[in-house]
């Protein structure tokens, strides 16, 4: 694109909040929600040259109620208006990379607003309508983008493989997307989430129902809903978060998946 095109693009993006309701605007938004491996946990020093320099036709709509070019961290903790999403190790999560690949397949530009938290089990998102809720915060910072919601991305479950909760993750994920699509208003909002990597094994008796989560993400079977693998994929020494590549790989995924499911019609 064009130099000039590219500035036109981005004076098309709003400065401040945006006054529109999801569903109109010139740009697509995205929402990122979740827990660690979506916040991202990926060096910040393994980002190439490339990408260092933010795209305006990339933006990020914070929960620190800013807009700004979007760059890794996407979920920085500074300024935070609902502390209960504060996530104070956000990296290199898979965002960015989902963004670019959506730009290159639709052309259209791309808002990002990252609601996910380290650490969140699904029982936190349980859907309350209070900003001083993961869900509720993250439903008004989608309402003050704008735009036109255009998917949901999700990548949660390492906390629910220490407890028994895992055992009931699909049942409590399906009630999630429900309450998304009610409150947003978008009965068939495309939805793409990641399956579990690989069981840890150093540390893996701390999550005994690790593959019973798996199981559960790999028996969803909502409409305009897909799920990704994020197995055998490249992990950091912890064993539990995605390391920078693998975020790159995790990204394009996910723009494939979501690219499919908008293409028949979500």
């Amino acid at each position: 694109m064009r130099a000039a095109a590219v500035a036109a693009v981005a004076l098309a993006l709003p400065l401040s909040v945006a006054a529109s309701s999801p569903g109109t605007g010139p740009y697509d938004v995205y929402v990122l929600a979740g827990q660690s491996n979506m916040s991202g946990r990926g060096a910040l020093a393994e980002l190439t040259a490339a990408e260092r320099v933010g795209d305006p036709r990339i933006r990020l709509y914070g929960n620190d109620g800013r807009w700004r070019v979007a760059l890794d961290p996407l979920d920085d903790a500074a300024g935070q208006v609902d502390p209960v999403s504060a996530d104070r190790q956000a990296a290199v999560g898979p965002g960015l990379p989902f963004a670019r690949a959506m730009l290159r397949s639709r052309g259209r530009p791309i808002v990002l607003v990252p609601c996910a938290k380290g650490g969140s089990a699904i029982t936190e998102w349980t859907p309350a309508p209070a900003s001083g809720t993961l869900y509720g915060g993250c439903i008004r910072r989608i309402r003050e983008a704008g735009g036109h919601l255009a998917g949901l991305l999700w990548y949660q479950g390492e906390s629910d493989a220490r407890t028994s909760v895992g055992a009931a993750w699909g049942e409590r994920f399906a009630t999630l997307v429900a309450a998304f699509r009610s409150d947003l208003g978008t009965p068939t909002l495309p939805v793409a989430f990641v399956q579990l990597a690989d069981t840890p094994v150093a540390d893996g008796a701390r999550y005994p129902n690790w593959a019973v989560v798996q199981a559960q993400q790999a028996q969803v079977a909502l409409p305009c809903v897909a799920m990704v693998p994020a197995a055998r994929l490249a992990r950091n020494p912890d064993e539990l978060h995605l390391a920078t590549a693998a975020q790159r790989t995790l990204g394009r995924r996910l723009a494939r998946a979501m690219t499919r499911l908008i293409r028949r019609g979500c």
